[in-house]
């Protein structure tokens, strides 16, 4: 079927106390994992499964607008999963534009780098822009730090060793205080939505882009605080390295502080209803592909390689989908 309006997908998610996967994609076989993936989890659960795929700017540039664009309509238009297709992070306007020329049906401009009243300025602006053509905006508040930000390459290395547990521990440490600092404020929330009219918000609430595994705790708090105040679809970024559910934090020996949940606390009571993951399918995509190699290195055709890490990425999707669809506990 035709791409559809983000807003179509997410308002029904926030009723109904469920999310919606918003998937990275940067090239064909990423596309087609996620409808794959949406497809085999629907008729499993004997119900329909929404699917958002994300083109970030970055991934435009490399792909081209067009052809970004153009290979993911293909894709929706040969099946009856329900997709839109969404800019994720754009920075600058002119990004904005050429995503809306080449048929995004929904935005997300990150302003959350900026000066709060510039980022509120900006955002109105792209608000006004994407409204005129029927597209929502997706803004950001608060500051969602990178695992970069806090240890060098070779540290992050060291912690992919550890027990989830003790790696946590140590991330609490050094980026606890910080991260926490950085989260929005709810009264900063209802404030900047009434202003800027956005129709969805990625609030920053204690998760980490980068982190190579589901092990980090958010802050289940902040986002029942923040919903209190202001009733609007929420949407986790850095969702590859949240922990998914409560049995995986007993599961991998990490305990929850006072105030801290998992990601399906996030979906079932703190109104997340858009999750993005890009880091986890990349390296799903990337171990995939290597792991094919390894297993025949004197193959030539590199589609056997690209379709391994295809079906390593669509079994990573199926595993978000049936957690945002709630059949996971």
């Amino acid at each position: 079927m035709p791409l559809v309006n983000e807003k179509d997908l997410l308002l029904p998610a926030l009723e109904e106390g469920r999310a919606v996967g918003a998937f990275n994609a940067n090239n064909m076989e990423m596309i087609q994992a996620f409808i794959w993936a949406a497809e085999e989890v629907s008729k499993d659960l004997g119900e329909p499964v929404d699917l958002i795929i994300q083109v970030s700017p970055g991934a435009a540039k490399y792909a081209g607008w067009s052809l970004a664009a153009g290979m993911v309509k293909i894709a929706a238009a040969e099946t009856d999963i329900r997709v839109a297709l969404n800019l994720d992070h754009a920075t600058e306007i002119e990004q904005v534009k050429k995503a809306l020329d080449a048929g995004f049906t929904a935005v997300l401009f990150d302003g959350s780098s900026l000066p709060f009243e510039e980022n509120i300025r900006l955002t109105r602006q792209v608000v006004e822009i994407c409204h005129a053509r029927g597209v929502p905006v997706e803004a950001e508040l608060g500051k969602i730090p990178r695992i970069e930000d806090y240890f060098s390459q070779t540290e992050i290395a060291h912690l992919r060793t550890l027990p989830p547990a003790d790696a946590v521990k140590i991330i609490r440490e050094r980026a606890g205080k910080s991260v926490e600092d950085l989260m929005a404020k709810p009264e900063d929330v209802e404030y900047f939505v009434k202003k800027t009219g956005c129709d969805f918000l990625a609030a920053a609430f204690g998760s980490i882009h980068g982190i190579w595994d589901d092990i980090w705790p958010i802050r289940l708090d902040r986002l029942i605080a923040i919903q209190e105040r202001m009733r609007i679809p929420l949407v986790s970024h850095g969702s590859s390295g949240i922990l998914m559910t409560p049995k995986d934090a007993e599961r991998k020996g990490i305990k929850l502080l006072k105030g801290e949940g998992t990601l399906l606390d996030a979906i079932k009571t703190g109104g997340v209803t858009k999750v993005n993951v890009a880091t986890a399918l990349s390296i799903a995509f990337i171990e995939g592909f290597i792991d094919a190699y390894k297993a025949n290195p004197s193959e030539k055709d590199f589609r056997k390689f690209g379709s391994a890490a295809r079906d390593r990425v669509k079994e990573k999707v199926k595993e978000y989908m049936r957690l945002f669809a709630g059949k996971i506990d």
